[in-house]
């Protein structure tokens, strides 16, 4: 499973990653780094049926974008990724989503981000900062799920009863009024007496 994984990201990344590396002055990590951004996206939304909702209203609190440009990024099959990266540089530029579609923007984010005069530097770190805060949200509810779920019933508190039973027998022990020794057979006296 990890391997077809793996396989399916490094395919992701080498399909989307040469048209990055054509631009010529973009930065093999920095593009790498939005490319893996994007697709890890994709993965996460299409693994998990409540993600898309949480990174709808992620997207809308992080860039400003509308709901109406998040449902016409849905009913046009963009992947959660790509409508990050569009939400990133409509944030930037003020162009909608249907404008950075007809200019072709998703083909290539890296060379229209850096045709548009946007620092793709500042681009990659905010979406990786992006992916990183999903990726927080996600687990919390995930966490919180979980705690909700799960119902400790109070055990009885054993311990404390038997060490209160223990005690009382150790102090007996100590405060026997009777011998705990006698000595039947004569031997013996000490030195003295007779």
């Amino acid at each position: 499973m990890r391997i077809r994984t793996f396989l399916g990201l490094l395919f992701a990344t080498l399909v989307i990653a040469g048209p990055l590396f054509a631009s010529g002055s973009a930065s093999p990590e920095l593009s790498t780094t939005l490319t893996n951004v994007i697709a890890k996206l994709d993965r996460e939304a299409s693994g998990d049926a409540e993600l898309p909702k949480l990174l709808a209203d992620l997207i809308a609190k992080e860039f400003g974008t509308r709901q109406d440009e998040l449902k016409w990024g849905m009913d046009q099959k963009v992947n959660w990724g790509e409508i990050t990266a569009l939400a990133y540089i409509q944030a930037t530029t003020g162009k909608s989503f249907l404008e950075l579609n007809q200019e072709d923007a998703r083909r290539n984010f890296w060379s229209y981000a850096e045709n548009a005069g946007m620092s793709c530097e500042k681009m990659a770190h905010s979406l990786e900062a992006f992916l990183k805060r999903a990726e927080r949200e996600r687990n919390s509810r995930i966490f919180d799920r979980l705690r909700a779920s799960r119902r400790v019933r109070p055990m009885p508190d054993l311990g404390s009863g038997f060490g209160l039973f223990q005690e009382a027998l150790d102090f007996r022990r100590i405060d026997s009024p009777r011998p705990t020794k006698i000595h039947d057979v004569p031997g013996e006296l000490a030195k003295g007496e007779k």
